[in-house]
């Protein structure tokens, strides 16, 4: 394989050949004009041919193993190699190239010199002014195949000077940068999505290394309040840390070791350049960064984050508190507990300084200081004076904001301020169907503006102070009407008894009298009439409807008050009336009393009698029962009675379906709680009734 530059190196070897043989006959002719001896002559040409022959067989000896190594390289590169001539047309292509492009020589042979590089302008033309002066060309283009197919390679032009150093040929070696291309593509897309990622991300990124920030991104600058991120990199990291959470950082920083995270999720206190502390939320991990460790750090602003929370626990804590109260004045009738309570909270609730319930005593023109906290001394307990003025003032207003200049028309606090060192407070009135009652206080030992939650937080506490005060008005008429009318009701048992004792004695002194004496005088008529006559049978009849007559008087008369009663206690009439009832109804009924040695107050005897009374007169009328039991028993708790029958029963007896159901057992609930005691009533369906009177007897009550 011999190209044009080594055919013009063998023609300089036959010159060089043609000048030797002309050299010895320029000798043999210079032997014509000066003699000179043959032996010499022969000798000086024969080492003349000697030395021409030897060069020349060197110079074919470097040819040809120049050639071997040509060879050589272009069989075994790994490289496209081309070779040219100076007019580019194509002289030899190497197996790489073929393979590669798919091109030989007769392909290229027929070509413009390089039109399978697609470029600007025609190729060649631009190269070859540069090998022209033994320049090296080097550039990227893009070659299109035998197949069609199309690939970016680097392209390197080496120019081949002759002996002369004139340009003759030039090898072009073709190197496939499309992958390479291709992946340097792909680096600088990530990197630019990198970028954009780092710089619009909202978290705010920077890397430490030696106490330095060596990069912060713009939403760090933000975050910090900084100008630029040449500006913030000025300044030691830890001057962006608050000095609360310093100590973590450097403890932090003494700790790494590793490359991998060292927090994650960590809350901690930032500082900006306006020196205002942020809420941040940070990670970091251990990185490496220009081949050395380095911290990368996130944070993100969470200052507003956390300000919503602590104002959403402060919510939730408020209301607790409210809920609180509210449960407080459903369950407690306690006015001074609840007002205690509420004075405590706002005093809480508002940061107060002092809190206090005064209540205002309209009718004697004061107020009183119910209930105080936060206070450094003794309140007056005696109620304060205040003018007529001073009162319609504080009537009239609602909540009523004072500070150390403006008092005029409340003298009445002014003291309790003076002492407690009040600067600021407010009054928030507390009214019962539009009737001024008191006044919730909170104050402050400094001058403090109440926000508008404070406000309505202390409206809605003075409203439930407010409804406190109705409650426990309420219920203490509650309590008194129930008073009064457990009194009635004991009067009007009381009354009942007595009325039962005048008919008792009437019936029994007049009108048994009354028939005792029409008795005598029918016997008298009965002595004048013959035995045996119509009249004397009928006399007889009028006797025997007399005598029936007086028994039921009699008997009445013992029912609305039993003597036995009276005379001997409660256990031995309860005995009579458990027989007398038996024999009238036909049932069993059987009668226990334990314990029972002493004779209790005459009225509970009386009310337990009725009580007994009532029960066995319901059995009689709907119970339908073939046997039934009284029980009686005392010990040191208390007295328990018990009425039980064998019955049909009915349904659980509800309190209000017990008033439905008749006044008998209205009248026997009623006597029971006359004493402090309870009635209770247990039935079911089938199974019977039984009825429970406990009552606590202390020992005054007994007689």
């Amino acid at each position: 394989m011999i190209t044009k530059g080594h055919r013009e190196n063998l023609s300089g070897t036959n010159l060089l050949v043609i000048g030797g043989t002309l050299i010895l006959v320029a000798l043999a002719a210079l032997t014509v004009f000066f003699p000179v001896p043959l032996t010499a002559f022969l000798i000086v040409a024969t080492l003349c041919l000697f030395i021409v022959a030897a060069y020349s067989l060197w110079q074919r000896n470097q040819e040809t193993t120049f050639r071997h190594r040509l060879h050589t390289l272009l069989n075994h590169t790994n490289e496209a190699i081309q070779i040219t001539d100076r007019e580019g047309d194509t002289l030899v292509l190497n197996p790489v190239f073929k393979e590669w492009s798919g091109y030989d020589e007769s392909d290229l042979a027929g070509m413009s010199p390089f039109a399978f590089v697609e470029s600007d302008r025609p190729l060649w033309q631009s190269a070859v002014e540069r090998l022209s002066k033994g320049e090296e060309l080097e550039t990227d283009l893009r070659v299109r195949r035998k197949d069609g197919s199309r690939v970016l390679a680097r392209l390197h032009f080496t120019p081949i000077l002759n002996a002369m150093g004139k340009f003759v040929e030039c090898i072009v070696s073709y190197s496939d940068v499309s992958e390479r291309w291709e992946l340097s593509r792909k680096l600088e897309e990530s990197q630019e999505k990198y970028c954009n990622i780092v710089e619009s991300t909202l978290d705010g990124l920077v890397v430490v290394q030696d106490g330095r920030l060596v990069f912060v991104n713009q939403s760090a600058v933000k975050i910090f309040g900084y100008d630029s991120a040449e500006e913030m990199q000025t300044v030691n990291f830890t001057q962006t840390v608050a000095p609360a959470s310093r100590p973590f950082v450097k403890e932090v920083e003494l700790q790494k070791s590793t490359l991998g995270d060292i927090f994650s999720n960590y809350e901690m206190k930032g500082l900006t350049k306006q020196g205002k502390i942020i809420d941040l939320e940070s990670n970091a991990r251990l990185v490496s960064w220009n081949g050395g460790p380095a911290v990368l750090a996130s944070f993100r602003d969470v200052t507003d984050r956390k300000m919503l929370e602590h104002e959403q626990a402060l919510w939730l804590w408020e209301q607790e508190t409210l809920c609180s109260i509210d449960r407080k004045l459903a369950s407690i009738v306690d006015l001074q507990q609840i007002l205690a309570t509420v004075a405590k909270n706002a005093k809480a609730l508002t940061r107060a300084d002092f809190a206090a319930i005064v209540m205002v005593e309209r009718t004697r023109s004061s107020l009183v200081w119910w209930t105080v906290r936060g206070n450094r001394e003794a309140v007056q307990e005696e109620p304060i004076k205040m003018s007529r003025e001073e009162l319609e003032r504080l009537t009239k207003k609602g909540p009523v904001v004072l500070d150390k200049h403006h008092r005029e028309g409340f003298e009445s606090y002014r003291e309790a301020f003076d002492r407690e060192g009040i600067v600021s407070a407010a009054l928030f009135p507390l009214q019962v169907e539009g009737e001024l009652r008191g006044h919730l206080l909170v104050g402050f030992r400094s001058e403090h503006e109440l926000t508008g939650r404070n406000m309505r937080l202390l409206l809605s506490l003075a409203e439930k102070s407010s409804i406190a005060v109705a409650n426990t008005e309420l219920y203490d008429n509650l309590v008194q009407r129930e008073r009064e009318l457990k009194l009635l009701s004991g009067a009007r048992v009381e009354a009942q008894e007595e009325e039962r004792r005048r008919i008792a004695r009437e019936i029994h002194d007049s009108l048994g009298q009354l028939l005792t004496a029409i008795k005598f005088n029918i016997e008298v008529l009965e002595d004048s009439v013959s035995s045996g006559s119509a009249r004397q049978e009928r006399l007889q009849d009028v006797k025997r409807l007399l005598d029936t007559a007086m028994a039921e008087a009699r008997e009445i008369s013992y029912n609305l008050m039993p003597s036995v009663l009276e005379d001997f206690g409660l256990v031995p009439a309860l005995q009579l009336l458990c027989e007398q009832f038996e024999k009238r109804n036909g049932l069993r009924l059987t009668f226990h009393a334990h314990g029972v040695h002493e004779r209790l107050d005459p009225i509970m005897e009386v009310g337990l009698y009725r009580i007994v009374q009532e029960a066995l007169t319901n059995i009689a009328k709907h119970a339908q029962a073939t046997e039934a039991s009284v029980q009686f028993v005392r010990d040191t708790q208390g007295i328990r009675l018990t009425v039980e029958d064998s019955g049909k029963g009915f349904e659980t007896v509800q309190p209000r379906l017990v008033e439905r159901r008749g006044m008998g057992l209205v009248s026997m609930r009623e006597r029971a709680a006359s004493f402090k005691g309870s009635f209770t009533i247990d039935s079911t369906p089938g199974s019977g009734t039984v009825v429970v009177v406990e009552i606590p007897i202390p020992n005054g009550l007994a007689k």
